[in-house]
């Protein structure tokens, strides 16, 4: 299988560096849990979130989810294909390419990850990870056991590129971009890159173009959740590319089935010569299922 190549390294630091080492060494072998464990840091207080849950994972915790990765993708492969950190490097953004089988099926699909390595002066490893928190849309992983009478839903099929402008981004000062996220003002978030920019994001297999099309898009998320309430929390910026992270909740409205949720995203930002390159990374298992039929769908998977 043709997999993307990690890019590489603009003068990260050091102990990103040791650390990116160690991450790609596991992802080659992901069925080593061992190595896993010890990309955290090593005295138990390292936790990790994830699409779709209330509270982080502890040490324990982390170990019991790899490991039931392992059982229901025991060929699962982990490429890490971009990767941005803040000058210190305390905090790290990485996109990663994820394969395996799931039920006889292949499945392929990317993840990001947002890490907060140790802190030295706590007397923590600065080339493990403390504090991390994983970005997917968790549709990917259970489309091989949907109900083929009722098949989880593309939330943003038929979105296709529309005409571009020459008009450039309007500012959004961190606190104005908060709102329109909370606002669920699709128009204001599209205003803020150029007119020539691209989105991508779950639910799409190329990225698209055009105001109109990006806003569409941006609609449909809002039409399935209401009451967003994010804040921003980690931001890092370098060499052109943007990272921001959301964290907070709202309810989703996936099969007419209302209810409260932690939601978070991650916004990718990169400049190039055509445009900036946008790019969004959520779940939208929640956004397009029942609590029902979400429950299913686990019990088809982890029994």
């Amino acid at each position: 299988m043709k997999v993307s190549r990690l890019l590489p390294a603009l003068d990260r630091p050091a102990n990103v560096e040791r650390f990116m080492d160690a991450y790609r060494a596991w992802g080659r072998n992901a069925q080593d849990v061992d190595a896993y464990m010890n990309l955290f840091v090593q005295d138990g207080t390292a936790r990790l979130w994830d699409s779709g849950l209330e509270t982080p994972r502890d040490w324990a915790g982390i170990r019991s989810q790899i490991e039931g990765v392992l059982r229901l993708v025991p060929d699962y492969v982990f490429v890490p294909e971009t990767v941005t950190s803040d000058p210190d490097g305390r905090v790290v953004f990485i996109e990663a390419l994820n394969t395996g089988t799931v039920k006889g099926k292949p499945v392929s699909f990317k993840t990001m990850h947002r890490l907060v390595l140790g802190d030295p002066a706590a007397g923590k490893d600065p080339a493990r990870v403390q504090d991390g928190r994983r970005f997917w849309d968790q549709v990917n992983m259970f489309r091989p056991v949907e109900d083929p009478a009722n098949p989880l839903r593309n939330l943003f099929a038929g979105i296709t590129a529309s005409a571009t402008d020459p008009a450039p981004a309007v500012p959004l000062p961190p606190p104005i971009r908060q709102l329109a996220w909370n606002r669920e003002a699709a128009g204001i978030l599209v205003a803020g890159v150029d007119g020539t920019a691209t989105l991508l994001g779950p639910g799409l297999t190329e990225p698209i173009s055009g105001r109109r099309a990006m806003t569409e898009y941006l609609d449909r998320l809002f039409g399935a959740v209401r009451d967003v309430a994010l804040e921003q929390r980690a931001t890092v910026s370098a060499d052109g590319t943007e990272y921001r992270e959301w964290i907070g909740t709202a309810v989703a409205l996936g099969g007419a089935d209302p209810r409260t949720i932690s939601f978070s995203l991650v916004e990718r930002t990169v400049k190039t010569p055509t445009g900036t390159a946008w790019s969004l990374h959520f779940d939208t298992l929640d956004l397009i299922a029942s609590v029902q039929t979400v429950k299913e769908l686990r019990a088809r998977i982890f029994g």
